[in-house]
């Protein structure tokens, strides 16, 4: 039989097992038998071994996956192909991505960053830009209600519980349904049957009814309604017990005890158990260290005190007080633990072992009841420490007058360097023993002040004021030789304080030697003005005056020295030290026109027009040419009826001193005196000499129009436009004529010319908003405000009226950014008072309207509207108020204002009538 042959094998066993496989990673041929020349340096560096560190700079490159293979597919369509660069993508998609790769696009990212770095700022900042436009114009939900949410603050506690709860808008069945129960009966034959022990029950735990219901379930299976309802009442009456007594029907807890209880409960010492055993340790450690260590005895007591433990805490300090009997602390502390009749013995003992101690004699008179008892506990004390200030004060306290006299004569030998002891005594005294004690003070403290300024008032106050200066004088003198420091600032507090003890005369002999120390020759003008001014903020109106007279002697040709002290005596004194203070400034400066003019016009508001005429005509001897004094005398006589003397005195004005504000005010005085015809041709005459003068351009205007000769008026104020250009009033009454002749096309172009003419005016801007608004293009009015804002961004005139132009909802965000804009803007804080007026905030809008007239007291529309506010929302005392702060500020300024106080028929009004005619023609903002 024919031997078979074996199978041929399904592997070549000479075939490698490495063939076909990729070479490992780092794998170089031929260096397992020493061929190192298959690559140079500069590829990868010498060949390695194979224990070597493999170099990853060149690894092999990585399989890719099928995905990433047709992703790396080159895209040969259509679209993607260029008549220049071809097929787009990447040339070298299929190359292996290896360390040098990586590292170039590492560099690639960071040139990247560093230029992204460069216009990163530019970007942002233009990004937050294109966001807060876009935010602006258009807001969110959450931003139109911003102004609601800030009024949350001010809501109470009370206005919180006051909301009415939000109702439930469903229907009766949809809000019952799930609360009713049903409740169906069960018959009594089941529950025989249960209790029979038919079927098995559970009975309620918290009904607590398995007790309640004796009997109940008898084994004949019977129920028993008669003992369910003994146990019904054995419930009640347990409830009713538990809650009252069932006699008197009073509650049986006792609610002062409850509490009492309570409170004997809470724990004194809040901290944790452990910490005061660590702290009792510590410290017995402490006092067996170092018995004779008195604070360790006292923190010992105290910690006791805190825990509640008060006997023991009153055990250690006495202990501590037999250890340490030396130790002040220790016994004022014994003193203070135990009860009051130990604390008597506690301070004898403490007294016999320290009997020089201040402090334990003043306890020791602090505890005794008896006002004998005090004084003869000081007296003792007295007799041990006989130099003690504090004692002897303490003592004399307790005294009557005459016996306090004696004390102190006795204390002033004990303690001769006691400056309070000395000025005591002599506050006691008579007027010459006053003086010898105060002598004596001096001898014994010579460098003290206060004996030479209570000598000064005492001076003062006996009427020998003659030696006041000379003691102020000497003192300082006196303390300057025995090397005292002068120190300004504590002088001018001692006048300060001499004024308000009514010592006028030492407080101003204090300033007339001491303001000039320690101030350079060059800064002594600057310096006393502000002192001046100090004096007045604190009240103390004698310095200022001191001040201001001390100054005029060193500068008596200075004007704005005596225009200071003269603004401050019409303030705060009387028209006879204005009258006389004016009297000598005229006399050093005879060339000060407005002192002459003060002085005319106190005589002029007391009645004494002769005395009034006499000051002007000395104004003029020594000012011949002066307009303003020409234009005072015309005024003091147009006011006191003298008419034909007022246009004498303008033709001589006219002849020696033609100024255009002459000439206006005598066109004026004819045009109010029912004269146009003479007004306007002296207007005519006036144009002639001055061209380039506004007023007359528009007074002629205003003439015509009133003449009802409108071309006129137009031709006069479009030759004023022309002659002066920059004049916005002239501009504003020619657009204000033509819309009244109701062309407002040719407003509109007058104001636009005006605006090129006078580019940035909030007036001319506000003017043509308000054309707009009243031809009922609102549209174009917001659009012109906008672009208003935009030109004159901090014009409170402008955003006072925007706040007004837009709806309700928003006027309180316009006034934040309005506030924000122009924080001091008196147009401004009007507008915001008006707001708060409109929503019924009373006091506020009366706080607003103060900070309005004190910010700009000329302002006369915001004394307007107060003043009408004052009327229908104040008292009778704070509308005088408003009206009295009127008159003394004379405003001259606003736009009702104006229009009412330049009106012909209102040419002699007063400022109290001008405020009553503003009241009433302003309406109430809505």
């Amino acid at each position: 039989m024919a031997s078979k042959l074996p199978p041929p094998p399904i592997v070549n066993p000479k075939r490698k097992n490495f063939l076909g496989q990729p070479a490992p990673q780092g794998y170089v041929a031929g260096v397992g038998r020493g061929a190192t020349g298959f690559t140079t340096r500069s590829d990868i560096g010498p060949a390695r071994d194979a224990s070597d560190v493999p170099d990853d700079r060149h690894p092999a490159p990585a399989k890719r996956k099928k995905d990433d293979e047709e992703d790396l597919e080159e895209d040969l369509n259509d679209a993607n192909y260029d008549e220049f660069a071809g097929y787009g993508g990447s040339l070298f998609n299929k190359d292996p991505y290896d360390k040098d790769d990586e590292e170039a696009d590492a560099v690639y990212e960071a040139i990247d960053e560093r230029m992204d770095e460069k216009r990163r700022e530019y970007r942002e900042k233009r990004r937050k830009e294109e966001i807060e436009k876009y935010r602006q114009e258009r807001p969110k939900i959450q931003q139109q209600f911003s102004d609601l949410k800030r009024e949350l603050c001010a809501v109470s506690e009370d206005e919180w519980k006051n909301i009415p709860e939000v109702g439930d808008a469903r229907n009766r069945k949809q809000r019952l349904h799930g609360r009713r129960e049903k409740f169906t009966p069960l018959p009594d034959s089941v529950l025989t049957r249960n209790l029979g022990g038919e079927s098995s029950t559970s009975i309620d735990p918290k009904s607590g009814l398995a007790s309640a219901f004796p009997g109940m379930l008898t084994p004949t299976g019977d129920l028993d309604l008669r003992k369910i309802g003994q146990a019904r009442n054995t419930l009640m009456d347990i409830k009713l017990n538990q809650v009252s007594d069932s006699v008197s029907g009073q509650t049986v807890v006792d609610p002062k005890g409850y509490l009492t209880d309570l409170q004997s409960m809470i724990p004194t010492y809040g901290g944790d158990i452990n910490d005061i055993k660590k702290a009792r340790l510590l410290l017995k450690s402490v006092r067996e260290t170092n018995p004779n260590h008195p604070p360790a005895w006292i923190a010992s007591a105290r910690l006791e005190e805190v825990t509640g433990k008060l006997q023991a805490a009153r055990n250690l300090i006495l202990r501590g007080c037999e250890t340490c009997p030396n130790s002040e602390d220790l016994w004022l502390e014994a003193a203070r633990l135990v009860p009051v009749d130990t604390a008597k013995n506690v301070i004898a003992q403490a007294v016999n072992h320290l009997v020089n101690s201040v402090k334990l004699w003043i306890k020791a008179s602090e505890l005794e009841q008896d006002m004998k008892a005090k004084k003869r506990v000081f007296r003792k004390a007295l007799e041990h420490i006989p130099n003690s200030v504090r004692l002897w004060k303490a003592a004399v306290e307790l005294e009557e007058p005459e016996d306090a006299k004696i004390l102190l004569s006795r204390a002033v030998e004990c303690c001769p360097t006691s400056v309070e002891l000395w000025l005591a005594l002599a506050r006691l005294e008579t007027y010459e023993n006053a003086r010898k004690v105060l002598n004596k003070a001096r001898e014994n403290i010579p460098t003290d002040r206060q004996i030479w300024i209570t000598a000064a008032k005492l001076e003062e106050a006996h009427g020998n004021t003659t030696m006041v200066e000379k003691i102020i004088d000497r003192s300082i003198n006196s303390l300057a030789a025995n090397g005292v420091e002068i120190n300004r600032e504590h002088w001018l507090k001692e006048a300060v304080d001499a004024e308000k003890s009514g010592a006028v005369l030492t407080c101003q002999a204090i300033i007339k030697f001491v303001i000039g120390h320690g101030v350079e020759d060059e800064d002594r003008k600057h310096s006393w003005l502000e002192d001046a001014d100090n004096f007045t903020s604190q009240g103390a109106f004698e310095c200022s005056r001191a001040v201001y007279s001390h100054a005029l002697e060193i500068f008596p040709a200075k004007k704005s020295i005596w225009l200071r002290a003269a603004h401050f005596e019409r303030q705060h004194g009387t028209r006879d030290s204005l009258e006389s203070l004016l009297q000598r400034a005229v006399a050093h400066c005879p060339q000060a026109e407005v002192l002459w003019l003060m002085g005319a016009k106190s005589k002029w508001l007391a009645g004494d027009v002769p005395a009034a005429r006499s000051i002007l005509s000395l104004a003029f001897q020594a000012n011949p040419n002066s307009e303003e004094i020409w234009l005072a005398a015309v005024k003091l006589e147009s006011e006191n009826w003298e008419y034909e003397r007022a246009r004498k005195l303008l033709a001589k004005a006219r002849n020696s001193a033609p100024t255009p504000r002459v000439l206006m005010k005598s066109a004026k005085l004819e045009w109010h005196l029912g004269d146009p015809e003479e007004a306007l041709k002296q207007l005519h005459t006036a144009i002639e000499q001055f061209p380039d003068y506004p007023k007359f351009y528009m007074m002629q205007g205003q003439i015509h129009a009133l003449q009802q000769h409108m071309t006129l008026a137009r031709e006069s104020y479009s030759l004023g436009t022309r002659k002066c250009p920059t004049s916005v009033p002239l501009w504003l009454l020619l657009a204000r004529l033509d819309e009244s002749q109701g062309n407002m096309t040719r407003a509109r172009s007058v104001l636009e010319k005006a605006r090129q003419k006078n580019p940035q005016n909030p007036q001319l801007w506000l003017e043509a908003i308000r054309l707009e608004w009243k031809t009922g293009l609102k549209d174009i009015a917001s659009a012109m405000m906008a672009k208003a804002l935009q030109d004159c961004p901090v014009s409170g005139l402008l955003w006072a009226e925007t706040i007004f132009l837009v709806d309700r909802p928003q006027r309180k965000t316009k006034s934040v950014d309005a506030l924000k804009k122009c924080e001091h803007d008196p147009h401004v804080l009007l507008a915001v008072s008006k707001l708060f007026w409109t929503e019924r905030k009373t006091q506020k809008c009366r706080e607003w309207f103060n900070r309005a007239v004190k910010i700009d007291p000329d302002f006369g529309d915001a004394w307007g509207y107060f003043y009408k506010f004052e009327l229908l929302h104040g008292t009778a005392e704070e509308q005088n108020d408003v009206k009295k702060r009127c008159v003394q500020a004379e405003p001259r300024h606003g736009e009702v204002w104006t229009s009412i106080s330049k009106s012909p028929q209102n040419w002699r009004a007063k400022t109290e009538d001008i405020l009553l005619a503003v009241a009433e023609a302003l309406s109430v903002p809505v």
